[in-house]
């Protein structure tokens, strides 16, 4: 799902704002939807970081991209960061005097946690490794969910170190320090240029080859499908029109759609690989790097899933636009699905790429076959559609954030049904 009201930041690297029930945010990407977050689990216990609590208090009020925190009430948030650059990052940073730091809201996103860190350019050092400009990233929400804080943690780490993600400065209770990217995020309608395309493909491609420390079972999705249905069929609002829209989707038999979907991914022959999960525009930076164009970004959602849910839910992502400005925030167009074609163009990039240097399966065998992705990519197209209505109907309760979450349930309720009926 895409994010809302998505503007192109410096560097929209993020993912964050641990909303409950956000772990895969509502196709708000930062600065267009809100995915992150650890993963909530119903019993987990939630503690606000004093800090973290702060940021979110400053960034009420919507401040202009990069705008400079320095005003009194800022003041907490620009000492604890001060404090963590000048411990972890040393250089130039250790001698930097308190009123000489500089720390910037990366705003206008969902996530407000986000803040760029710089030491003045008269006084940066031009010969030092250490960098001059960094990303700090505060958690809102630290849960006690340890093994899954690790878990990420690690993935982050060795996707740094293996040059696929952005490098890792510093890991702390309560956020890190990773590089900053000086770069765009892709809108929706750059997912429809074919060599673009051919670049994400390739980089997704890249992303399935990695063999990861973590659980190999690829339950990361349905796992969390189940959680969200639970919630979301006894789901109460206050409000008339989402009670309302809340009643017509439940007029939808979401029991009978949801043991079609999981007889449906049992019945597809998907291999598991390792899975971005979220490839959509928002979480694609586009570099000046003519050998590699494309980096994805925002890895929270990141495990070991079926290889049809990251192209199918990427196909999704063409036809969602989260720069709608106006109420619901999002525009969906039917046309923009990637025709055959265009899924060809993917799909055969992704292939180059995968056994560009992977030789542990046959690329004769029917699953690595471009008729048999697509068919496989479609159907879990249809996975797709049904987890972030499930998602969006939680998040339409639990989220602040202005967007029309009950809406956008039924857009994609709409499209899973009429995809269901192509497939069959």
């Amino acid at each position: 799902m895409g994010g809302f009201s998505r503007r192109i930041l410096p560097c929209i690297q993020a993912n964050s704002a641990s909303l409950l029930f956000g772990h895969f945010g509502p196709k708000l990407k930062l600065p267009s939807r809100v995915i992150s977050g650890t993963f909530f689990d119903k019993n987990c216990r939630i503690a606000y970081y004093k800090i973290a609590s702060m940021a979110e208090m400053l960034l009420k009020r919507k401040p202009p991209k990069n705008e400079v925190v320095m005003d009194e009430e800022k003041m907490e948030v620009h000492d604890r960061a001060y404090k963590l650059c000048k411990e972890y990052l040393g250089g130039k940073w250790s001698e930097l005097k308190k009123n000489e730091f500089q720390l910037s809201v990366l705003g206008g996103g969902l996530t407000n946690k986000l803040f760029i860190c710089q030491i003045p350019k008269e006084i940066r050092d031009s010969n030092s490794k250490v960098p001059h400009t960094i990303l700090l990233r505060l958690y809102g929400l630290i849960i006690q969910d340890f093994v899954a804080q690790i878990q990420e943690s690690v993935v982050f780490s060795i996707l740094s170190e293996r040059g696929v993600g952005p490098h890792l400065y510093a890991v702390f209770p309560g956020g890190r320090l990773e590089e900053y990217l000086p770069c765009q995020t892709l809108m929706t309608k750059d997912l429809h240029d074919q060599a673009l395309s051919r670049h994400i493909a390739k980089q997704m491609a890249i992303y399935h080859k990695l063999v990861m420390p973590v659980k190999k079972e690829p339950t990361c999705i349905m796992s969390r499908l189940q959680l969200y249905y639970e919630t979301a069929v006894h789901m109460k609002f206050d409000d008339h029109n989402n009670t309302k829209l809340l009643n017509l989707l439940r007029e939808y038999d979401l029991e009978n759609e949801l043991k079609y979907i999981k007889k449906l991914v049992a019945d597809t022959d998907s291999p598991v690989v390792f899975c971005h999960n979220d490839v959509q525009e928002g979480n694609l930076l586009h570099m000046d790097n003519t050998m590699n164009p494309v980096q994805m970004i925002d890895f929270e959602y990141s495990g070991y899933n079926y290889r049809g849910f990251d192209i199918g839910n990427h196909f999704c992502e063409w036809a969602y636009d989260y720069s709608y400005s106006e109420w619901p925030f999002y525009l969906y167009k039917d046309e923009d699905y990637p025709t055959k074609e265009q899924q060809i163009n993917f799909i055969q990039s992704y292939i180059r790429e995968y056994f560009s240097t992977n030789s542990s399966h046959s690329q004769s065998d029917e699953k690595w076959q471009v008729d048999f992705m697509i068919k496989e990519a479609n159907r879990f197209a249809l996975l797709s559609h049904f987890f972030w209505a499930m998602w969006s109907v939680v998040q339409a309760k639990m989220s602040d954030i202005s967007f029309g979450y009950m809406e956008y349930a039924h857009s994609r309720m709409d499209h899973y049904f009429k995809q269901k009926a192509e497939i069959e």
